[in-house]
Order: C-alpha cells, then sequence, then structure tokens
C-alpha cells in the first residue's frame, strides 16, 4: 500500500470509529457530519478489502522461506489421579470415596445419598 493509501486509510479508519463511538446509526452519523451514505459505505468497504488483502495466506507456489523454527511449550497436567473407588457428582460438587474408605463412612452416604432423592 502506497504513502497516499496509507493516509486515507487511517483517515477512514478514523471516520469509523468516530461513527462507531458516537452510539448514532449510520445514517444519523452520516446526516450529522455531512457525508453521503454510499461514501460512507465506500470506504468501509475499502477498509474491509485493505484488511482482507493483509491477511492472505501467501500463495504456495510462490517462493517462500520454509525454514520455521519449533519451540517446545511445557504443559501442566490438568489430569488428576485419584485412588477413588466411587465419584459421585451433582451440579459443581463432587465428592469422592477411597478405595480405603471405612463401611460405616459408606454406610452414611448411602444414607445422605436416599435422602437427597
Amino acid at each position: 500500500m502506497n504513502e497516499v493509501m496509507q493516509v486515507r486509510a487511517a483517515s477512514w479508519t478514523a471516520m469509523i470509529k468516530q461513527r462507531s463511538d458516537s452510539g448514532l446509526t449510520i445514517k444519523e452519523w452520516c446526516a450529522a457530519n455531512g457525508i453521503q451514505e454510499s461514501v460512507y459505505y465506500y470506504r468501509l468497504n475499502r477498509l474491509r478489502k485493505m484488511a482482507l488483502n493483509a491477511c492472505e495466506t501467501p500463495d504456495p507456489t510462490k517462493d517462500h522461506d520454509p525454514s520455521g523454527t519449533f519451540a517446545q511449550i511445557s504443559v501442566a497436567s490438568t489430569v488428576q489421579t485419584s485412588n477413588a473407588a466411587i465419584r459421585i457428582r451433582r451440579g459443581d460438587t463432587v465428592m469422592e470415596v477411597s478405595r480405603d474408605a471405612p463401611d460405616r463412612i459408606l454406610s452414611f452416604l448411602k444414607e445422605v445419598m436416599f435422602r437427597a432423592l
């Protein structure tokens, strides 16, 4: 993009932002600022096309430097291991009972669960 288009794009971007920040509809803002709606939409369309052209993926048939590098990223494990024999979920509450839980706790939990139902 040449220098003239860069200046225009900056001016048009400021215009679009000013309209957006005003809270007015495009029709109201254009009338208040003496700009034809068709001019507003033309500029908006040109800005969108410029943005699209800047983002386009490169043509694979053209020569480009394929010498990319990789970086190692360490990710913390989010999987929690547990020795739970029973896992009960209700809403955002999770209750886990381990394999070696005493019988009296299992009996108590059974009573509580049947009362809740």
